[in-house]
């Protein structure tokens, strides 16, 4: 008899290995006949023309594996199975309307069409949410129809929003299947584990040559895939004996994406722009600007893989436990949004003060006090800097500095002793001199 363990391996393998020989085939393709993504020189990160169709490789991967994993099941003693045709047709849709998308562009309320299209063949075949725990709603179809469509169609824009940085979609969607599997694993569902591990196969398989710098984009062919093969998967089966714990799951493993969803609707809400207007204020956007792409990346998927733990947890709780996990959740939510700048804590400025004397009028200016309380003082000018220090407006008591110096300013007895400040360093309109636009 085969055994789970080498099954699982076959299957990965095999789908790993089809989707890393076929991926520069496809980009050769798509390079002859220009389905390329085009740099912009400010959301994109690339610099040169991409193939933008790598998500038919990532299929190709997929169908290779998943159908010898299928085929082989009933030996682990565990009753035959196969994808449902609902399934499957909707599979090809979405793939060829992200293709068509990659190769011709299409706007965004056509794709809206295909998804919640997509959406009611996945009900209609029943794959539903299990809302008959939840208070007030049950399993009426009044809630279940409405809440099942936004979460089908929700979580396949979450993951293709989330790809706007190399490998990062890839490598969240791993993670989200590696957590999810596990779930299922520990519910006895030995079949979705298998299945699961064809996509990470296929995913690993992709991400050689994904991860930055890509060679290789998914494109919407890829991540409208990849969201809609978590949607059905995470509607496969129960992924804790508690139905209501269940439900915390997937979203916790998808906590990632569907966090930087809800981000971007806010955001573009509170700015009244259309939902689907693009910017460049993702998380993944805000991470690279501080670290670098690897970096950001990576840290990412370490993030990932905290909620992807967390869903784990959530799995084999009961509900006195879900409270710890729910109390970790949040703050991994906050101090993320803290530390990227979302939300902003009280600032309360140093104060510069003379230890025998009331401050001068420069020495108010630069601490705080009077007319400009609050404002944060510039940074400091660091040693080889030439810039040569400006006299505070009406104050004749500050001379110019030579470069690197400082200043002395008379504080009634004693002197104080400031290093030279960059004052005018700060951009006119406010913000950051290293704004940019990135991919």
């Amino acid at each position: 008899m085969m055994t789970f363990t080498f099954l699982a391996l076959a299957g990965a393998v095999v789908a790993g290995l089809v989707t890393a020989f076929v991926t520069p085939a496809v980009r050769r393709v798509a390079l002859r006949r220009g389905w390329t993504d085009q740099p912009d020189g400010r959301r994109k990160t690339h610099k040169t023309p991409t193939a933008s169709v790598g998500g038919l490789a990532i299929v190709a991967g997929v169908a290779a594996g998943l159908p010898l994993v299928l085929w082989a099941a009933p030996t682990l003693g565990v009753a035959g199975t196969s994808v449902p045709m609902a399934a499957l047709v909707g599979a090809a849709l979405v793939v060829a309307t992200g293709w068509y998308d990659d190769v011709r562009g299409l706007g965004f309320k056509a794709k809206l069409l295909v998804e919640t299209g997509v959406a009611f063949l996945l009900m209609a075949a029943g794959y539903q949410l299990d809302l008959s725990v939840v208070p007030f709603i049950g399993d009426t179809p009044l809630y279940v129809i409405p809440i099942t469509l936004l979460w089908i169609v929700g979580v396949m824009n979450a993951v293709n929003l989330i790809d706007g940085v190399d490998g990062l979609a890839s490598g969240v969607a791993m993670i989200a299947f590696l957590s999810m599997a596990m779930a299922f694993g520990f519910a006895g569902d030995v079949v979705l584990v298998l299945v699961a591990l064809v996509f990470v196969g296929a995913l690993a398989g992709f991400l050689v040559h994904n991860f930055n710098p890509a060679s290789i984009f998914m494109g919407d062919s890829g991540s409208l895939f990849l969201g809609y093969a978590l949607v059905v998967y995470s509607l496969s089966g129960p992924t804790s004996a508690d139905p209501r714990l269940g439900l915390a799951v997937p979203i916790l493993a998808l906590g990632l994406p569907l966090l930087d969803t809800a981000l971007s609707m806010v955001r573009r809400g509170v700015g009244r722009r259309s939902i689907c207007a693009p910017d460049r204020d993702h998380i993944h956007h805000r991470m690279v600007d501080r670290m670098g792409v690897k970096q950001a990346v990576l840290v990412l998927y370490a993030i990932s893989a905290l909620f992807g733990v967390l869903a784990l947890l959530a799995s084999l709780s009961t509900w006195s436990g879900v409270t710890a996990v729910v109390v970790a959740a949040s703050s991994i939510v906050i101090g993320l949004l803290v530390r990227l700048g979302y939300v902003r804590l009280p600032y309360t400025p140093p104060q510069i003060t003379s230890s025998n004397a009331a401050p001068t009028r420069a020495g108010k200016r630069l601490s705080g006090d009077g007319a400009t309380t609050g404002r944060r003082l510039p940074e400091l000018v660091t040693s080889d800097e030439t810039d040569t220090a400006e006299s505070l407006p009406g104050d004749p008591s500050l001379a110019a500095a030579k470069p690197g110096g400082s200043l002395r300013i008379p504080s009634g007895e004693g002197r104080t002793l400031l290093t030279k400040t960059a004052l005018d360093r700060r951009p006119a309109s406010g913000g950051s001199a290293m704004d940019g636009e990135a991919r």
